[in-house]
């Protein structure tokens, strides 16, 4: 049984598919054939029952996901990579460089000609192709396809038994579809979904009885680490192409600077350095916020997170790589607002202290927000609870911050530092902590 808020969606369901069969699922809208297949993926975890892949483990177990291929309502791509990109990128995380299977899927597709243009450029149609090429590029075992038709000409509907016996001649194939000529293309038994159960087609000749499940050797998944430096590397190439946060952030902390220059031009030196300090974890504080609130809804709102989810990693693993990016950037503000603070106010804020003290801040911050973007993601005002959640807990932050800045410009006795470091440290690891361990529950929840 699944239950999406008070509603129960799917009831006494029972499927078991054998190698190579394909089974569609049809019926209207709002029957639940999407909440079908993310529970099935494992993207919603059912109230009562249970989904077994290969005999074995369900889809909560990352290897049992290293067998599984997967394309949602809509298709896990990032607008600002390639195709060739965005296969690669999937490739890693399933840990293989194998760059003939991703060639040979553009092909299958018909995407090598278009294989380097950036995936904002396709039609809708061609993001499709895409998505299923994502989806049966690690030859996977178990297929699921939300609406695999959806976009798609109708030569793309005629190529997609193609596309799968190329791709993935041996897997299990279940898919939705409101399109019973896509079901007898692919060759598919059919089973119909109203009102949350399944029914055979009754024009259908009644489904063999399956063999006892047996335990299949499962796919080893690729290293923890490996995928972290996967993620992180495609979120900072990412960014450095759409630049959504770093240059709007940038701005905004030199922008802060000068006006409080202008505006404390006749002050004396003991207000400067304490107008500095304040601007320099204020702006800390806003940059982490503002890049924060935004860490993992934008993965949310582009369908991309069903496919991190989906994907042979343990989910600690997204939340430790969407952490680094935001620490990166908050760091990165924070040594900028240095710069301009220490050559606009006359402020001896260049420090080996201060910098220290800004970079282990940023980490100790971002373990925070990036803990609080992953689990408000699903929430509709997440833009105005993002700061309210990050305020209380940054507190020891931003006093250790100001601590350390203060003793750096002597207006307090240096000898506090080493506490306040200490602090800093502290909060890092406790959230961090939390984070890896929260975050695969909340996920999956």
């Amino acid at each position: 049984m699944v239950r999406l808020g008070q509603r129960n969606v799917l009831r006494g369901l029972s499927l078991a598919l054998a190698p190579g069969e394909r089974l569609a699922v049809v019926g209207p809208n709002g029957a639940g054939k999407t909440t079908l297949i993310r529970a099935l993926a494992g993207l919603i975890r059912p109230r009562r029952g249970h989904v077994s892949l290969r005999g074995s483990r369900g889809p909560d177990e990352p290897a049992a996901r290293a067998g599984l291929g997967f394309l949602g309502h809509r298709p896990s791509l990032y607008p600002h990579l390639s195709a060739r990109e965005n296969l690669a990128f999937a490739a890693r995380l399933h840990g293989t460089t194998d760059a003939a299977r991703i060639e040979a899927a553009l092909e299958v597709v018909g995407l090598a000609a278009d294989a380097n243009r950036l995936v904002r450029d396709y039609s809708r149609g061609m993001q499709q192709r895409l998505g299923l090429a994502l989806a049966l590029l690690p030859e996977p075992d178990v297929v699921l396809l939300d609406e695999p038709d959806a976009s798609l000409d109708a030569a793309g509907v005629d190529d997609l038994p193609v596309m799968i016996d190329a791709l993935a001649p041996r897997a299990a194939v279940l898919f939705s579809t409101h399109d019973e000529r896509v079901a007898e293309a692919l060759g598919a038994r059919v089973v119909r979904l109203a009102a949350g159960r399944l029914t055979e087609d009754p024009r259908e000749a009644p489904a063999p009885k399956p063999p006892p499940l047996q335990a299949l050797p499962l796919p080893r998944p690729p290293g923890f680490a490996r995928a972290v430096r996967a993620m992180i590397a495609k979120d900072a190439r990412v960014e450095w192409r759409a630049r959504e946060q770093v240059p709007t952030l940038l701005m905004f902390t030199l922008l802060a600077a000068v006006v409080f220059d202008m505006a404390f031009i006749a002050a004396l030196g003991s207000e400067v350095a304490a107008v500095a300090v304040g601007v320099l974890w204020i702006s800390v504080l806003l940059a982490a916020t503002l890049a924060g609130t935004r860490l993992f809804t934008t993965e949310f709102e582009r369908g991309t997170l069903d496919g991190l989810l989906v994907a042979p990693v343990d989910p600690s693993g997204i939340y430790l790589a969407k952490f680094a990016l935001l620490a990166i950037e908050t760091a990165f503000v924070g040594v900028a607002q240095l710069i301009f603070l220490s050559l606009l106010l006359n402020v001896s804020l260049f420090q080996a202290s201060t910098i220290g003290a800004v970079l282990l801040a940023a980490a100790a911050i971002s373990a925070i927000l990036a803990l609080q973007s992953s689990l408000v993601v699903n929430a509709r005002a997440r833009e105005m609870l993002m700061p309210l959640l990050a305020i209380p807990p940054a507190v020891p932050v931003l006093l250790a911050g100001v601590g350390i800045t203060l003793g750096a410009l002597e207006v307090t006795p240096a000898g506090q530092q080493g506490a306040w470091f200490g602090l800093l440290a502290v909060v890092a690891v406790v959230f961090l902590t939390l984070g890896t361990v929260l975050y695969p529950q909340a996920a999956r929840a």
